[in-house]
């Protein structure tokens, strides 16, 4: 039996953002207007919850759709699998981990409501095990709900499904959307903020923080602190994010996982491919990335199909481990919205 995952090993860099409790910025909170408000959150149909999703207007994080649509197409039923996204994988991102840490019941309240909407078998929290920086140890339970302690190589998100029958209907959704649910029920409060990591080598006072939706990367970075300018701001995960230039301009939402403040840019200088094969060793789909990525560039798109470029997740291993600094991922990515296009428009 071979132990082996595909992928690359990370440092992780959590604290102290991880045992630091949220900071939440003041604002003013929205609230709706339901029919059935006087209900009590344990007495709630599922149709009711679906429906406080909608008037809450709440974004799952982890895919940015609408949560209450999510719900509606998901009837899991018999052999149905619900799982909490908190997995939080890359280098200093924790901001859907601490949500579990720091507010594990009211967590265990929106995924009761969850359940109640789709009415899965089997539920459970997916969390990454290996914090090798961090003192503070993954719950085994939130609630009476089980975290499973997601193992291996990054990206450890793909491996997620390997925990679900196949063939058996399932639905992924974020820990911090669960928040807003359970917000929704008990206070009939709508989803205005979002939870980002704000991190990196030269930020004074790294913490997750709970921001109102269009505040400025530059706001969050003057709140926590810097101890040196900046050569690079990374907004979303330091992984699968990209590079900023005005701060200022730059606001974050329901998917901005975090925001990186970094003393040193790797990624502004890059060299010719030197044929290593470190892409292709480290693509967790085990896909030709280095043969892709020359066919990207030549915009030979029908030959990409045939190396199933579909199957690419965007997670940026390959980019990563590239001595050349070539910035792989964003070219499959790339390559893979122009063959989406040519479909649509009959031309591939």
């Amino acid at each position: 039996m071979s132990f082996f995952v595909k992928g690359i090993l990370l440092e992780q860099k959590k604290e102290p953002m991880l045992t630091r409790s949220t900071l939440v910025m003041r604002q003013e909170f929205e609230y709706f207007e339901c029919d059935f408000s006087d209900v009590p959150v344990e007495e709630l149909s599922g149709e009711q919850i679906i429906e406080l999703a909608r008037l809450a207007e709440i974004v799952d994080e982890s895919d940015g759709k609408m949560l209450w649509e999510k719900l509606e197409k998901a009837n899991l039923g018999e052999g149905g699998t619900l799982v909490i996204d908190a997995i939080d994988d890359e280098p200093y991102i924790s901001s859907q981990m601490s949500i579990g840490i720091h507010q594990p019941e009211k967590l265990a309240a929106g995924i009761e409501l969850c359940e109640r909407a789709v009415s899965p078998e089997k539920t459970y929290i997916a969390m990454y095990r290996h914090i090798l920086d961090s003192n503070f140890g993954i719950p085994g339970k939130i609630g009476k709900y089980k975290v499973k302690k997601i193992g291996g190589r990054y990206p450890a998100e793909s491996r997620v499904y390997r925990h679900i029958p196949k063939g058996k209907n399932s639905i992924i959704v974020g820990a911090c959307a669960m928040l807003h649910l359970a917000r929704a029920a008990e206070e009939n409060r709508k989803m205005t903020t979002c939870f980002v990591t704000v991190a990196g080598d030269i930020v004074k006072n790294p913490r997750n923080i709970e921001a109102p939706i269009g505040t400025t990367a530059e706001k969050l970075l003057e709140l926590c602190g810097l101890t040196d300018e900046p050569e690079a701001i990374v907004v979303g995960g330091s992984m699968t994010g990209r590079a900023i230039f005005e701060p200022e301009n730059e606001t974050v939402g329901p998917t901005t996982r975090g925001v990186i403040a970094l003393a040193r840019s790797y990624g502004t200088y890059s060299y010719t491919c030197i044929g290593c094969g470190r892409c292709d060793h480290a693509c967790p789909k085990a896909l030709s990335v280095c043969a892709m990525r020359k066919f990207a560039e030549a915009g030979e798109l029908d030959m990409l199909r045939h190396y199933d470029i579909s199957l690419c997740i965007g997670c940026g291993a390959c980019s990563y481990v590239c001595p050349s600094r070539i910035d792989v991922a964003a070219t499959l990515i790339k390559a893979k919205k122009q063959i989406e296009i040519a479909k649509k428009e009959g031309t591939l």
